[in-house]
């Protein structure tokens, strides 16, 4: 009897580990399955799907050398005359922002808007800043790829509110204006009065000002403070005082702000600004020479002056044809 007691006990036993086992080896595969989704799910929202890189050509999209940093094009987009709101607009502004997520390496291109270029699909030459009114940010995308001969991984597309907005939510800037300006254009919407001297910019100040271009440089001198005021305001914006606000910014700057980088990359992006500081980030205009051609002003560069220009921004790019 207790023989036979020990045998079902011991076939108790035997089934209780094994559906003990059982148990576990369900709980296992379900939490693999569930981390599985879960990875999924996170990836979808932090790695998107790869944009596509707009290069000259096939070969530069898988070259190594010319992708090891990330190129952004920056465009600031006119508001457009009262008259013709209907109108198509124009890129105001013109950046290639290009780092380097590993050595935290920043360079800023600024592109004059009246850049004498090719623009892919339309005849002859014309200025590049038109490129955005032909064809939106593709258009735009593949023009200056063309003529830097750089891949462009993303853009950023941006308007006037969300510069002047970003200026007031850090409190404004102190920045030192180098002349005075007086300036009016009923077209544009543009009244712009400020004195020479050190001043603290609000949000509608600091739009006057990188707006201004009715000087013996025109649109070159508006180019170079541009340079100067964003090198400034990056500073400002990665100061002790503002860099708790970076999270809010970037929320703030969504319903002013189209572009095709994710999270990760724009967070790579704001921490090599961050580590290498807005007082040291490289930058450059695109060499080149004001010409008058048929009648119309022009900013003309060479394939010489262009990689002059890269060179001195250590940006990669494939050997421009002469």
């Amino acid at each position: 009897m207790d023989e036979q007691d020990n045998e079902r006990h011991g076939v108790v036993r035997k089934k209780l580990r094994v559906g003990r086992l059982i148990a576990f080896l369900v709980i296992f595969f379900g939490a693999l399955v569930g981390c599985f989704f879960l990875g999924q799910w996170l990836y979808s929202i932090f790695s998107p799907p790869k944009v596509p890189v707009v290069a000259a050509d096939d070969a530069m999209i898988f070259d190594e050398t010319l992708n090891k940093r990330l190129n952004i094009l920056i465009l600031g987009v006119d508001d457009g005359d009262n008259e013709y709101k209907e109108a198509p607009k124009r890129s105001d502004v013109m950046l290639l922002a290009s780092f380097d997520p590993v050595k935290n390496d920043v360079a800023l291109l600024s592109l004059p808007r009246d850049t004498r270029v090719k623009i892919p699909g339309k005849q002859g030459l014309d200025k590049i800043n038109h490129a955005y009114a032909y064809g939106g940010v593709p258009l735009a995308k593949k023009t200056v790829a063309n003529l830097l001969q750089v891949p462009i991984h993303y853009y950023v597309l941006l308007n006037w509110q969300g510069f002047k907005d970003v200026i007031d939510k850090i409190g404004g800037i102190d920045y030192y204006v180098e002349n005075d300006m007086d300036y009016e254009d009923p077209y544009a919407d543009l009244k712009i009065h400020i004195e020479h001297g050190y001043q603290h910019m609000d949000g509608e100040k600091a739009g006057e000002y990188i707006r201004f271009r009715n000087d013996e440089l025109g649109d070159i001198g508006r180019v170079q403070r541009q340079q100067r005021f964003l090198k400034a305001l990056a500073s400002e914006i990665f100061s002790v005082g503002n860099v708790v606000k970076v999270p809010s910014l970037i929320n703030s700057m969504e319903k002013y702000i189209e572009t095709d980088m994710d999270f990760l990359t724009m967070a790579k992006a704001a921490n090599s600004f961050k580590v290498f500081g807005g007082d040291k980030v490289k930058s450059q205009m695109l060499y080149g020479d004001f010409q008058t051609i048929d009648g119309i002003s022009y900013w003309v560069t060479t394939p010489e002056k262009t990689e002059k220009t890269l060179n001195e921004l250590n940006i990669p790019y494939k050997k421009i044809k002469k």
